[in-house]
């Protein structure tokens, strides 16, 4: 991220562990992605907000040992804790900085990112800087949350929609663009680039108790600034049994979830004279 926009929730033990299983989770909607924007083998991509380095070494599969990954994070603890997970892959490194050091550490075939738009003021100028660092008919990915958008279960089951509404409130309260998933196609154009192909895709859990797990760890991690912005529902009760609470209800309802979508939108930097509303496939 840029480096005068911290990392809302920190780098924590907790929060660092959160975004691992949170990687686990989103591991299929992010390798569709990687296949889905072009990336492929040979090429030189940037991973941007690259974190604990989870997206860097899928991408690292997919360009395999002729190709390079290089993971982008401002926050150094981060950076050596993917150092560390990668290690023995020699076509990823990692770097400590911004969103502008990556035209210094290009040009790239690809710059892809996950989760970091929404946790940007004006997200339009990250992906202009994105693109700065591509080469002209490469590619600029990313996969943002749908914050703005609420997940169902049905039927209604009071704890969930309790537990869930919490997170949600303060989430769209606290990040500088949660809607930015509703809002990505002119984000594209608003930043120079083609409008992008976009999918929009949600999760339905079914019998992925890793998910559950996600959630409540989620729901005790962001706690102490969810008191802050005053969005927890009382209803949710005691953090420590939240796990078992919500799973027994779950069960009792007989309930499916549909949780909150996520929004994955890629485009290939135009050649000079293209409309601007040219698809990213005649980009």
């Amino acid at each position: 991220m840029s480096q005068d926009n911290a990392y809302l929730l920190g780098h924590a033990d907790q929060e660092m562990e959160r975004l691992k299983l949170q990687a686990a989770c989103l591991e299929g909607l992010t390798r569709r992605l990687i296949r889905e924007c072009g990336i492929e083998a040979g090429m030189v991509v940037a991973d941007f907000g690259s974190g604990a380095g989870d997206v860097a070494m899928l991408v690292a599969e997919t360009v395999g040992e002729g190709g390079k990954v290089i993971g982008v994070d401002a926050e150094p603890r981060a950076v050596a804790r993917a150092r560390a997970q990668a290690a023995g892959l020699s076509q990823v490194t990692f770097e400590v900085g911004s969103d502008s050091d990556l035209a210094r550490l290009g040009p790239f075939d690809a710059v892809i990112c996950r989760c970091v738009l929404v946790h940007q003021p004006d997200p339009a100028a990250t992906l202009r800087r994105f693109a700065a660092a591509v080469r002209r008919g490469g590619v600029v990915a990313c996969m943002e949350p749908a914050v703005h958008v609420d997940s169902i279960t049905l039927p209604e089951v009071e704890l969930i929609r309790a537990f869930g509404d919490s997170i949600s409130k303060f989430m769209r309260a606290a990040l500088p663009s949660p809607d930015i998933a509703g809002r990505i196609i002119p984000c594209f154009i608003d930043a120079g680039l083609p409008a992008p192909k976009v999918l929009w895709e949600a999760i339905v859990p079914s019998l992925d108790l890793r998910l559950l797990q996600l959630g409540v760890l989620t729901y005790q991690t962001f706690l102490p600034l969810m008191q802050r912005f005053g969005a927890v529902d009382p209803r949710v009760g005691d953090p420590a049994t939240l796990y078992d609470r919500l799973l027994d209800a779950a069960v009792a309802a007989r309930a499916q979830s549909v949780l909150m979508p996520y929004a994955s939108a890629w485009a290939r930097l135009a050649d000079p004279g293209t409309p601007p509303f040219a698809s990213a496939s005649e980009a």
